[in-house]
């Protein structure tokens, strides 16, 4: 009871939870789609980062029972698709035993991969792409 009441004081104390943007948290904000994907490859900015995606996964069923990626880019199609093949690393088991199909732990693929886009930055930083990528 006491931990109830607790959670209802402290929703109230600091008033309404505002996002970093400046809404309120349940508010919709529209976010205008001032980005293009582009057919060009873009380069990677360092070391070991996973390729971007070069084209829209929109539609793509990514799921338990399905991974539309891999009816492109899994080693027995890749090459009639004229699709860049997935690393073998996407074929081992966590004790390194290869395997006939994708693992488990490499199966959801925007978990690394991400579409290319030519967005404005969000925020300003200053990374560099490190040389020799």
């Amino acid at each position: 009871m006491f931990a109830l009441a607790g959670f209802a004081i402290a929703q109230t104390v600091g008033g309404p939870v505002q996002s970093l943007r400046g809404a309120d948290v349940d508010e919709q904000v529209n976010v205008p789609d001032n980005f293009t994907q582009e057919k060009k490859r873009f380069t990677r900015n360092y070391r070991q980062q996973p390729p971007l995606i070069p084209h829209s996964v929109d539609q793509y069923q990514v799921d338990l029972k399905a991974n539309r990626c891999l009816s492109c880019h899994d080693w027995t199609t890749a090459g009639e698709r004229n699709a860049p093949t997935l690393s073998m690393t996407h074929y081992l088991d966590r004790d390194g035993n290869q395997l006939d199909r994708v693992a488990g732990t490499r199966w959801f693929c925007t978990q690394c991969h991400v579409p290319q886009a030519d967005a404005p930055a969000l925020v300003d930083n200053t990374f560099q792409a490190s040389s020799g990528n």
